[in-house]
């Protein structure tokens, strides 16, 4: 019997302190042809590791998949994701666009920095995760309540009350309104998002869910969840391993000036809060937040793909209360097993 896949949510209270870090990054770091022993970025001896191990992930392809499955420190972490995410990305967008000259870049480099809200368990911001372009494409593709359609009120990516569970309740719990985005709908910033996303989990991306957009409006919340359940082990696609949450506009505090720019509409309130780290994530436009769900990993000790997944309940996170305006994210949720029509 095939079962697909919904949001579930635990209702917990906790608290913690953790530190942020911010670094900033160059716009493209050297690759595994690029690296030398004279390298301002690199010692030589730092050089030779790091072509060593390059050169280990190329042996064994599932080095991408296992990187999670061990403790990491911060500067493990941010040069993993520069490389998985922004140098690849870059250097194919580079590629690609180098043919038209009217093509912009994929990603606004000059955005492009990491924090590590926590090393372990993994939370890491990635700012300029996608453009801001694509994220308007994002949003663009959504359907109105109220706009008509050829489908009906049947339409995927038509916004509807959004729901919880395997069961899929409404609750005042979570108050927002939810669509869900087919590769039809938004071939190239979909594809560019699952590609990203994929790199950045080491997961295949025929295991990712839908994307799922959110729109809060003022009032709208979603109250402390994890996005992992027990009962979602019983599904044909395993449970929630992970999360990419991505923000497609700017809140007030994050408003920058190509958004004031195209007079591009912002809001307040509606910050991710986690409240084991004690940290709210102020929204910014094409930057991603990325954890976690599950206890296991791919690559720890023991970890199998068809195993009971036991929800992290130090990721549990909650959308404050938007004050004004509206807020948009979209999510992509990730399986250990292939997702039936997900991409």
């Amino acid at each position: 019997m095939t079962t697909s896949c919904f949001a579930g949510s635990i209702f917990l209270a906790a608290a913690g302190v953790t530190t942020a870090f911010t670094i900033r990054l160059p716009p493209i770091l050297p690759t595994k042809h690029h690296v030398h022993s004279s390298s301002s970025l690199f010692s030589s001896t730092q050089a030779q590791g790091y072509l060593d191990t390059l050169s280990t992930k190329e042996a064994d392809d599932t080095s991408t998949s296992n990187f999670w499955g061990a403790p990491r420190n911060e500067q493990e972490i941010i040069d993993f994701i520069s490389e998985a995410v922004f140098n690849d990305v870059s250097h194919h967008d580079a590629a690609s666009n180098a043919l038209n000259d009217n093509v912009a870049p994929t990603i606004d480099q000059h955005l492009q920095r990491i924090e590590v809200i926590s090393e372990e368990p993994p939370l890491v911001i990635v700012h300029g995760f996608l453009s801001t372009e694509h994220c308007d494409d994002i949003m663009n593709a959504v359907i109105g309540p109220g706009e008509a359609n050829d489908n009906g009120d049947n339409a995927k990516n038509q916004l509807k009350r959004s729901t919880m569970g395997a069961k899929q309740d409404k609750s005042q719990q979570r108050t927002s309104s939810t669509a869900w985005l087919h590769p039809e709908h938004c071939p190239k910033p979909l594809d560019e998002f699952s590609a990203r996303v994929s790199n950045l989990s080491g997961l295949p991306t025929q295991n990712f869910e839908n994307m799922q957009v959110v729109r809060y409006q003022p009032g709208q919340e979603f109250q402390i969840h994890t996005d992992h359940l027990d009962s979602f082990n019983d599904m044909d696609c395993g449970g929630r391993l992970a999360t990419c949450l991505m923000y497609l506009n700017d809140s007030e505090d994050n408003e920058s000036e190509e958004s004031s720019h195209n007079n591009d509409e912002t809001f307040t309130g509606g910050e991710t809060f986690f409240h084991e780290f004690d940290r709210a994530v102020s929204p910014r436009k094409g930057s991603a937040l990325f954890w976690w769900n599950t206890m296991e990993r791919p690559g720890s000790k023991g970890y199998d793909k068809n195993m009971f997944l036991n929800v992290d309940l130090k990721l549990r996170h909650a959308g404050l209360p938007v004050l004004s305006g509206e807020k948009w994210v979209c999510n992509k949720w990730m399986h250990p097993l292939p997702f039936p029509h997900g991409v």
